[in-house]
């Protein structure tokens, strides 16, 4: 069954799937409602189709971690233009997030530029502060010449790591290694589904 299923994933064409795909990382660390997309789902999924499809490992990364880097860096850009301003939150989820984004800031402009830079990029492997984190840090004031660097750094660590784990895991189940695999991947979807789940729920 899951041979099955990894051989409809590499039959789906490879341009529609890395657009998407880099659709999808973009506007999750570009956009505030972001915190609602599956990022690292996505990473698994392209993943698994560059092993299916028999496609390069590099291919997917070269897609995936621009696509998120560059969003962050969007995000960073927006709160740095608006650090000066009030909040103009609209809708639930903005209303809701606004004020978090704001005490955040003031907490991550005390941390001084090095312990800015770290979380910038530890944040980058943790779903909803890959959203938030580089907006937090444009507001804050943490300049460009470090933001920069770390979220292309910790993006393309990120992307990578995830996309070689489920390519790997992909190539086992294709070589029928047999139930464990099958459980493995199993309780990776799971886990990314609940997680997901739980993330969504939490704004609400």
């Amino acid at each position: 069954m899951l041979t099955t299923l990894l051989d409809t994933v590499g039959s789906w064409p490879a341009a529609a799937v890395l657009a998407v795909g880099g659709l999808v990382l973009f506007l999750e660390t570009g956009v505030v409602v972001g915190v609602l997309l599956p990022g690292t789902t996505t990473l698994v999924l392209l993943g698994l189709w560059s092993s299916a499809a028999g496609t390069a490992a590099g291919l997917p990364i070269a897609v995936a971690a621009p696509a998120s880097a560059a969003g962050a860096l969007l995000g960073w850009s927006r709160g740095h233009r608006r650090r000066a301003l009030p909040p103009t939150g609209h809708g639930r989820l903005r209303a809701r997030v606004d004020p978090v984004v704001v005490v955040a800031r003031r907490w991550l402009s005390a941390r001084g530029s090095l312990g800015a830079g770290l979380l910038v990029v530890a944040a980058h492997w943790v779903a909803v502060t890959r959203t938030l984190t580089p907006r937090v840090a444009g507001g804050a004031g943490v300049p460009l010449r470090l933001a920069g660097p770390a979220i292309v750094l910790s993006a393309t660590g990120w992307a990578t790591t995830f996309v070689l784990l489920a390519r790997a895991l992909g190539a086992q189940v294709a070589g029928g290694v047999g139930w464990a695999t099958a459980v493995v991947l199993g309780v990776l979807v799971v886990a990314l589904a609940v997680r997901s789940w739980l993330h969504h729920r939490s704004p609400a």
